[in-house]
């Protein structure tokens, strides 16, 4: 429980780009998004700012034969944005990032953090996750600010929560899954011959394999199944994801209704997670409630 209460700190919330959070950014004046980039056609882009994850996946659908690549912010990027929250008054932010095991992010952000506490004090908090639940920690972290909690409080509720965040998703694009780093030769073989569709699962930033098939139909069915089974007994607040294909989701949103009378907002895979993942990746995010 969070038992330091008192007026709100001078305190910003900086989420970044892969937490899927720009669709939300603008309704709250503490959030800011800072934007890893994504490579494609020798030009930087970045991610959710000039490329929608629409375009995206449009292009990841036009031209499979090209592969995007990705790169965290640069060490001036941070810091400049680091500086622009100073001089708007701040003395302190959060900075929730998505795994330090699949991004260098986290640890180039805390490495500008460590050059500026003198100026401005960041705290870096490494969900261990990505997508919506990534963003649900921003979103906790800005909930708790305006109720009066301490920044530092806050950090040490979001570190609780960490443990507690899991993504289970189905990759359903052969082409990009034979390129997953998280796969084995034999399976990355197999799924391109065979035209498996694995169900895997994302929690403590390590990937690991829950279920495979071979329709659409019974891997989503699979996917609901091993959502249900992980979710049972807690209470947690749970997040639709979808890359390029929201007739897909629909499915999925509709089958996990059907069967665990569970109701989700989808929210868009960024173009960073997206170049991973293939514009065919759905799945179910959540994060425990411990309050």
């Amino acid at each position: 429980m969070l038992d330091n209460y008192r007026l709100p700190a001078r305190c910003a919330v900086v989420a970044t780009s892969t937490s899927s959070l720009d669709e939300i950014a603008s309704d709250d004046d503490l959030l800011y998004i800072l934007r890893l980039n994504i490579h494609m056609d020798g030009i930087v882009y970045s991610d959710g700012l000039d490329l929608h994850p629409d375009a995206f996946y449009l292009w990841q659908v036009e031209t499979p034969d090209d592969a995007a690549t990705t790169s965290p912010p640069a060490e001036k990027t941070i810091r400049r944005q680091f500086a622009e929250l100073r001089d708007l008054g701040y003395r302190e932010v959060i900075v929730t990032t998505l795994s330090g095991k699949i991004s260098g992010a986290a640890d180039i952000i805390r490495k500008v953090a460590v050059e500026m506490a003198r100026e401005i004090t960041v705290y870096v908090v490494d969900t261990g996750t990505a997508c919506m639940p990534e963003g649900h920690f921003a979103l906790e972290a800005l909930k708790l600010l305006h109720l009066g909690f301490a920044p530092a409080d806050v950090v040490a509720h979001l570190e609780r929560l960490k443990p507690t965040a899991e993504i289970i998703f189905s990759v359903h694009n052969t082409r990009q899954l034979r390129r997953q780093s998280h796969l084995n030769p034999t399976e990355k073989f197999f799924a391109g011959l065979l035209d498996l569709k694995p169900v895997l699962r994302f929690r403590d930033g390590e990937f690991s394999r829950l279920d495979v098939g071979r329709k659409t139909e019974n891997t989503l069915d699979a996917l609901v199944d091993a959502v249900k089974k992980q979710t049972h007994g807690k209470h947690v607040r749970a997040y639709g994801l979808y890359g390029g294909n929201r007739d897909l989701y629909e499915q999925l949103a509709q089958k996990l209704k059907d069967k665990t009378g569970l109701k989700m907002t989808g929210f868009p895979i960024s173009p960073v997670i997206g170049a991973h993942l293939g514009p065919d990746a759905v799945g179910v995010g959540w994060v425990e409630e411990l309050m």
